[in-house]
């Protein structure tokens, strides 16, 4: 099993590669800074210029992606860009390209969260992007093709990054653990098109 994590720095991502390489006997962490794997989701040339020096991949999970948090009357057109060139295109586009580098049969799974259904001051542009997230790989999922299943884990806010007895989106946050085990599931279910939420 040949799995890539990108955003392998991050609260989940890094936690993911901690604890895939466990388990598993080939797994690449790929981020902007990396000296091996290095990608800058928001460049499609940057995109497959990483997947040109891997292996042919079963796994792909993205945890990269950024986007701006200010009140509505704030935001900016550009401020709205920021986030869709980043979490919303920058996944999309992996989409796109991973589809040609990955086996048959194989899994990509991409990152959203709360928020895409659950009201948080200052985080209306990022609201947008993880529900457009949400209805772009409802549909992409099944004109994916070669069987390969695309799905989506929508986390909380992560216990530790968030004060644990604090709500965030009006749910109390989960721990790293919860959040692991939910992107263990959506690659073990045989299903495509899924919005796996936990919070």
């Amino acid at each position: 099993m040949k799995i890539l994590i990108i955003g392998a720095t991050g609260t989940i991502g890094k936690a993911l590669y901690n604890s895939f390489k466990e388990e598993y006997a080939e797994v690449y962490a790929a981020h902007r800074n990396s000296k091996h794997y290095p990608v800058d989701i928001t460049n499609s040339t940057s995109i497959a210029n990483l997947f040109e020096k891997l292996p042919k991949l079963d796994i792909v999970i993205n945890a990269a992606g950024t986007a701006v948090w200010k009140p509505l009357i704030e935001l900016s057109e550009e401020d709205y860009y920021v986030g869709i060139r980043s979490k919303l295109m920058g996944q999309v586009n992996l989409v796109h390209i991973a589809k040609d580098y990955i086996n048959d049969n194989g899994v990509i799974l991409l990152t959203t969260g709360i928020l895409a259904e659950h009201y948080e001051p200052n985080a209306v542009a990022l609201s947008l992007i993880n529900g457009a997230i949400h209805s772009f790989v409802n549909a992409a999922s099944n004109e994916i093709g070669r069987g390969i299943r695309l799905n989506v884990v929508a986390p909380g806010a992560i216990s530790g990054d968030f004060p644990k007895d604090k709500k965030f989106a009006n749910h109390l946050p989960i721990t790293i653990e919860e959040t692991i085990n939910t992107y263990k599931q959506g690659l073990q279910t045989t299903n495509t098109g899924q919005i796996l939420k936990k919070y």
